[in-house]
């Protein structure tokens, strides 16, 4: 029988979290790709002759690298959950205990968001002359309006969206159905944009057409990069500001209103409130303290 390795037990392993775990497509590619990294820098590992000398090995060529503790820890739980699956599902003896692998907590953010004033900037920085800037500023009204999830947002296809009532019902983070809704605004801007396209793809959201093969094609995240980085330029904003960025405008916006977190927590998909309440309570703490601090200290 063939000795069961990182390599031949990977896919077997990635399909598991994919098909009973519900993983997203977007963890599943992260998670295959910290593995063949593992390969590369440690070893294709026999499962059963693991030891803790192989992770220590990962954590000093990770360290050196300078690799963030986020994308250290995403290798982490990677390996860890390999050797758990292995464990339970082959009833394997190993010799190492995967439990005992710690994952480096997450350091906590400062939540980057914008103010009314800048939100104004970046929108006003897009040129919507082009199909191309039509097509961002549209997105951009979409995070800012319904605060999806930028995954979440390019699944979004010409058919999911009821214009009438301004929502759509939604696949989003642990492939959980949840119904987000539109302001009178992000509506306008999709009818602007689907009323100037020429294509009958499916996607709201598609990329301009290869001029060698005259299609379109579902528009990716790695595709926006370089239009937030323009935009943020043109608006002369210091912050930086991603997709994700707009989400917690739309957050931050509904708590400094004072929007009860249970409902914040309801529009943003979030499956606890604690999530919530840890991400936005502290923005609306430090709103109000900065408002009192120029309200009622004077010397």
């Amino acid at each position: 029988m063939e000795a069961r390795t990182i390599k031949n037990t990977g896919e077997e392993f990635l399909t598991w979290l994919q098909v009973e775990k519900r993983f997203a497509q977007s963890s599943i590619v992260s998670y295959r790709s910290r593995l063949k990294c593992f390969v590369r820098d440690v070893g294709d590992i026999e499962l059963e002759k693991f030891t803790m000398e192989h992770i220590f090995k990962l954590k000093q060529i990770l360290h050196q690298r300078e690799n963030s503790e986020v994308f250290i820890g995403v290798c982490l739980a990677c390996i860890k959950g390999l050797l758990k699956y292995y464990r339970e599902h082959y009833s394997a003896q190993l010799q190492i205990n995967p439990d005992i692998i710690t994952i480096p907590k997450r350091p906590r953010r400062e939540v980057v968001y914008l103010n009314s004033d800048e939100i104004k900037r970046f929108r006003e920085s897009i040129n919507t002359k082009t199909l191309s800037g039509l097509r961002f500023r549209t997105l951009v009204e979409v995070l800012l309006g319904s605060g999806m999830r930028i995954s979440e947002a390019l699944s979004l296809n010409r058919n999911s969206i009821d214009y009438t009532n301004r929502e759509a019902r939604i696949i989003g983070k642990g492939n959980k159905e949840r119904v987000v809704f539109f302001t009178d605004d992000a509506i306008s801007w999709i009818e602007q944009y689907m009323n100037r396209r020429k294509d009958t793809h499916e996607a709201i959201f598609v990329t301009s057409y290869f001029v060698k093969y005259k299609t379109v094609r579902r528009l990716k995240n790695q595709d926006l990069t370089r239009y937030f980085k323009n935009a943020r330029n043109k608006a002369k904003l210091n912050k930086h500001i991603t997709p994700h960025s707009l989400r917690h405008c739309f957050a931050s916006h509904l708590a400094f209103n004072n929007c009860p977190f249970t409902e914040i927590k309801t529009l943003l998909g979030h499956e606890r409130l604690d999530t919530t309440i840890r991400y936005y309570v502290g923005l609306q703490d430090t709103e109000k303290a900065k408002q009192a601090h120029e309200q009622y200290l004077h010397y």
